[in-house]
């Protein structure tokens, strides 16, 4: 019943409900100002007509931007949680409050400084920078607007050096949120550079380069894994090992850089028709190893025939002819308590066979 409460406050998108809960949180600071002043006006401090306009305009001004999140208008924008708007907005709300609530001027504008911090969790620094401005102009606009009601309290002198002090602090505070904003805009670039160093940090260790395939140490841990699950489930895989014929003499008459070219071709061609989940990985050389978890003799027979076929057709080779070749394989299915060693053993001795029986083909074991 909550998640159901909660799924029509927040909606269901992941990202639109953290806009909404971070709105909240910062509704909720409305909220307890608004209790703060009620209780002025309870206490005969304030009078309710001032105060009453004060939420009137507040209210509005929050449920627009509820609307704006909720309904997905706010996806329009190149800022999705209108983050400078909100920011705007409570500032104009700050201003309003120092004129409807006189008895309390001489604190609200230490809420200006809570709307820059927050900027500095949210904005850029230049955004920062304009905040700490636009506060200290819109304290101004509001002195001057609420000037002639200082009679009695304050004389206009010292309210005029309490404003300019402010405008002072605003943009200062605004200068030092830009700072603390370019540190966190700096830390999460260096987070994104060590995530993305980490990451090809793992796909070099476990990737060949050439081929882009898993390599020997990824398919040995691939193997461990199957052998496990095979040993818990009784359905074990099947194993193949692959060798290109003649691949000495693609290298002894077009070159080292051509015998290259023509394993990624190899690797691009075998990895194109395999199903999901079947592992085709560099094992060494020439030689890959294809891993078909849960799959029958009979059918990785079919799997790694076609694969035999595929590579022997001249147009998947297309339009390099030239590095056309042909593998020869041999094919075991693991049988516990058999391990993946003697497995791929038993799957090397069917590839001599299929090796001295003319290549091009499949044998099992």
């Amino acid at each position: 019943m909550v998640e159901g409460m909660l799924a029509q406050i927040l909606g269901d998108d992941p990202r639109q409900r953290l806009r909404l809960t971070r709105f909240f949180h910062a509704a909720g600071v409305y909220v307890a100002c608004g209790i703060a002043a009620w209780l002025a006006v309870a206490t005969g401090l304030e009078t309710a007509g001032h105060v009453a306009d004060l939420f009137i305009f507040l209210g509005a001004g929050q449920l627009c931007f509820y609307i704006a999140l909720r309904s997905g208008f706010n996806l329009r924008f190149g800022d999705p949680a209108l983050t400078a708007a909100q920011m705007f907005f409570a500032a104009v709300g700050v201003a309003a409050a120092y004129m409807a609530i006189p008895t309390a001027r001489s604190f609200i504008p230490v809420l200006m400084c809570l709307v820059l911090v927050y900027g500095a969790f949210t904005l850029t620094p230049l955004q920062c920078r304009r905040l700490g401005w636009l506060c200290a102009g819109v304290q101004m606009a509001a002195y001057l607007l609420a000037a002639e009601s200082w009679a009695g309290a304050f004389a206009p002198s010292v309210a005029l050096f309490q404003i300019l002090l402010g405008m002072f602090i605003f943009v200062v505070i605004g200068d030092l949120a830009a700072q603390l904003s370019a540190l966190r805009h700096k830390l999460r670039s260096q987070k994104a550079a060590l995530n993305d160093a980490l990451t090809r940090m793992h796909t070099m260790a476990t990737h060949d380069e050439l081929t882009g395939l898993p390599n020997r140490r990824q398919a040995i841990d691939l193997l461990a894994h199957e052998e496990r699950r095979s040993m818990r489930q009784a359905r074990p895989p099947c194993i193949g090992v692959l060798d290109i014929d003649n691949f000495k003499r693609v290298n002894d008459s077009l070159g080292h850089q051509a015998g290259d070219e023509t394993l990624r071709q190899f690797s691009k061609i075998l990895t194109t028709a395999l199903r999901p989940g079947d592992v085709l990985a560099r094992w060494g050389g020439e030689e890959f190893l294809l891993l078909l978890p849960d799959t029958p003799m009979e059918d990785a027979l079919q799997v790694l025939e076609r694969l035999r076929e595929r590579c022997a057709q001249p147009s998947s080779w297309a339009p390099s002819q030239h590095l056309r070749v042909t593998f020869s394989a041999g094919l075991v299915c693991l049988t516990p308590p058999e391990t993946t060693d003697a497995a791929i053993a038993r799957a090397d001795d069917a590839l001599y066979v299929a090796k001295a029986s003319g290549r091009n083909c499949i044998r099992t074991a």
